[in-house]
């Protein structure tokens, strides 16, 4: 739970930080004081998971409405671009801000999977990934795992998720096979984030045709720069052809590093490019963070609220939410929620 968050949560109970103190350590036999409360607040301290597992209890016992869920594909069809970085943080950050997120791994690689801590082989074994889905021998609810201290949920995947998009290329309503898996639990999530595969193959294809919006990561080098028109051509034949509704919610430079000319030209030319008609993000900037964190198998901004680079995640997590209440409107979930 990030620290503006514990501010939201404060203030919509009306109480000051000294009385929000007093009422943690009433709940939680502890000697919270104004000053640690502030250091929450400003994002200084991380709150403690006591606090944390304590506040995701208090909104749950709202009995919040969730749904219907915006659906994000978060695509580019070059490869080490930081899409499951993007992914597993955005979705992270939604979860910690109170709102139900499922993030499905449509990666063969299960690098999601991975970076939460779940081992792929196990679960494939046990027939609770993707492909089990895919193949109709499961449904979604079947296979979705908890991530702890997060609330987030997540579908894992599993090499095996190779071999079926190849018999799904061979049907021919194989395009809609995940939107069709995922349409009964659009009303049980507010956000389903899809972590895609660094290609424009079939399971790609499933994902933008199941989603409302893509969000394109994007490197700043100029490579993955000019592979930026391939793949919104592609999200407009999508869109004109399956899914009518389809966006573009818009382009998060990453892996950038201010001190690099090459970096910084790149960021340029994706703004001239693209910036008059696409909404281009701060970029997300190149730290260890982000790999310390995958080793640990765990979000970074959860191990950090104030890693590197979490404005823009937070900006990108706030454009969703406005698409999300711009399409579906205002609902009880975004009332009650502390975001």
């Amino acid at each position: 739970m990030l620290g503006d968050n514990v501010k939201a949560f404060r203030e919509r109970l009306g109480l000051s930080q000294p009385e929000f103190a007093a009422w943690l350590n009433e709940r939680l036999n502890r000697r919270y004081d104004k000053q640690k409360v502030s250091g929450w607040e400003r994002g200084s301290d991380k709150p403690p998971q006591v606090v944390v597992d304590l506040l995701h209890r208090e909104i749950a016992g709202l009995g919040v409405k969730h749904g219907p869920a915006l659906v994000v594909s978060v695509s580019n069809q070059k490869g080490g671009v930081g899409k499951t970085t993007t992914s597993v943080n955005t979705a992270t950050m939604l979860a910690q801000s109170g709102h139900k997120v499922l993030l499905i791994d449509a990666d063969p690689q299960a690098s999601a999977t991975i970076h939460l801590g779940f081992n792929a082989i196990d679960l494939h074994r046990q027939g609770r990934t993707l492909d089990a889905v895919l193949r109709k021998e499961a449904t979604l609810a079947d296979v979705v795992l908890s991530v702890e201290d997060t609330g987030l949920d997540i579908v894992p995947s599993s090499i095996r998720l190779a071999k079926v998009e190849g018999e799904l290329q061979g049907q021919v309503t194989g395009i809609f096979t995940l939107r069709k898996a995922l349409a009964p639990l659009r009303e049980t999530y507010d956000f389903v984030v899809i972590d895609t595969p660094p290609h424009l193959a079939q399971m790609t294809m499933n994902s933008l045709t199941a989603s409302d919006t893509v969000l394109i990561p994007c490197q700043t080098e100029l490579m993955s720069v000019l592979g930026i028109e391939y793949i919104l051509e592609s999200i407009s034949d999508i869109r004109d052809t399956v899914q009518s509704t389809l966006t573009v919610l818009g382009i998060l430079p990453t892996m950038f590093n201010q001190r690099l000319t090459q970096d910084r030209e790149s960021l340029l030319e994706l703004q001239k490019a693209y910036s008059g008609t696409t909404r281009i993000f701060d970029p997300l900037p190149r730290a260890t963070v982000y790999s310390q964190a995958f080793a640990a198998g765990q979000a970074a901004v959860s191990a950090v609220s104030n890693a590197a680079g979490a404005d823009s995640l937070r900006a990108v997590a706030d454009a969703l939410v406005a698409e999300r209440t711009k399409r579906f409107g205002l609902r009880m979930s975004e009332v009650a929620h502390v975001a």
